[in-house]
């Protein structure tokens, strides 16, 4: 994505704004990129740029056959829920409440980067999920970090 890396507690508002990390915002500036694509998965949103997620997402959806059942059901799970946000001047994006209901979002969210994304995750969630996987990781004896 945009090789910044965090993992940060943030607050949302009733409207939905969250004020991004500094060290995203500034790389979107640099990058002149004013919204992020944002996709339900997993009870958490992934958010890319506009470029990310056309070369990420839709593109490689295309080689499948439109008219297989799976592959229908499969572009309607990760598109379905599709929306673009735009970053205001002051470094905050407006989530819909459609998408934060979907995923539970509250006021109190996690940001994270990863590899070609941000995730925002309601923060009561991620740290069960996070908690989880290192219990998984510790289990396959250290395996994976």
């Amino acid at each position: 994505m945009l090789e910044v890396r965090f993992n940060q507690q943030l607050s949302m508002d009733a409207r939905g704004r969250v004020t991004l990390p500094a060290r995203l915002k500034a790389a979107l500036d640099t990058h002149r990129i004013y919204s992020l694509v944002f996709i339900a998965h997993g009870g958490r949103l992934r958010g890319y740029t506009p470029v990310d997620f056309t070369e990420r997402v839709e593109k490689p959806l295309l080689d499948n056959d439109p008219f297989d059942p799976y592959e229908d059901e499969k572009q309607l799970l990760r598109l379905g829920s599709a929306c673009e946000a735009d970053v205001d001047r002051q470094g905050r994006l407006v989530l819909p409440a459609e998408l934060r209901d979907l995923v539970g979002l509250t006021d109190k969210i996690t940001m994270i980067s990863l590899l070609d994304r941000i995730e925002l995750w309601n923060t009561a969630d991620f740290l069960k999920a996070f908690e989880a996987a290192r219990s998984r990781r510790d289990t396959l004896g250290g395996v994976g970090g």
